[in-house]
């Protein structure tokens, strides 16, 4: 993930259900209003103090580096990174900077994600693979995927974007002189048991260097044991049977698309 500069505050932060308008006397960090109720988000010792149901008790981090309302997919980035840890996280998007509430047992932990434990780079000749989701260029992914992938062109934009938001992993290739974004891979699945791998793709600008291979060793060879991967593919079976892709058993069923 690029810089963004996180500090961890001291102490717990809880969050609670007040009814709506009900005072609150103490200083409170976030609210929102619910049909429910008013949450808020205080210190431990004030929600204590006031008799309040506290949930979640939270390690409070700021994203000091400046960031607008209308950036997209910085957030996106963040807690996909800290999900890939195993650490929940509840944003909250102030007009000047992203706040992050954590569990507090795990504040050591997100914020070594945070400086940058998260992303993995591996070095493969001239370019580099990067799984951290916010240097992917959406550009590219939508240029390709719309005018040349022969499985994608029926999605719309928003439709790719929705699936980078919410992609368990994501890899790019990039040149390591320039930054330029070459190939891309994309995984859906819930992080321990199971996998789809969607959308590889390498540029006819950079094929030739194993990237391919790079992509696909960069998503799957750091993740569980017991990952079962799945994808669906008209071509390059070789290069997946490296990876032990192979034909479905009898314990498999499809749903075809219904056209």
């Amino acid at each position: 993930m690029r810089d963004l500069k996180p500090h961890l505050h001291d102490g717990v932060h809880v969050f609670a259900s007040v009814p709506p308008g009900t005072p609150v006397d103490a200083p409170v960090v976030a609210a929102i209003e619910e049909a429910e109720g008013r949450t808020v988000v205080l210190r431990e010792e004030d929600a204590r103090r006031l008799g309040l149901a506290a949930q979640y008790p939270s390690a409070r981090i700021t994203l000091t580096a400046a960031t607008a309302l209308s950036d997209v997919g910085v957030l996106a980035g963040v807690t996909a990174a800290l999900a890939r840890a195993g650490i929940s996280v509840n944003p909250f998007a102030g007009v000047h900077h992203d706040h992050l509430f954590v569990p507090h047992e795990q504040a050591a932990a997100a914020m070594a994600v945070l400086q940058g434990g998260g992303s993995r780079r591996t070095a493969a000749g001239d370019f580099e693979t990067d799984d951290d989701p916010a240097r992917i260029d959406r550009d590219v992914v939508w240029g390709y995927l719309s005018t040349e992938a022969y499985w994608g062109r029926s999605r719309v934009r928003a439709d790719v974007e929705a699936q980078l938001d919410s992609a368990w992993k994501v890899v790019g290739a990039y040149r390591r002189g320039t930054g330029e974004m070459v190939g891309f891979a994309r995984a859906v699945g819930d992080g321990v048991s199971f996998a789809y791998l969607a959308d590889v793709f390498v540029l006819s600008s950079a094929r030739g260097a194993g990237l391919g291979k790079a992509l696909v060793a960069a998503m799957i060879d750091d993740g569980p044991p017991l990952m079962r991967w799945t994808l669906f593919t008209d071509d390059a079976h070789g290069l997946y049977a490296r990876f032990g892709f192979v034909a479905t058993d009898a314990t498999a069923m499809v749903r075809p698309p219904q056209v």
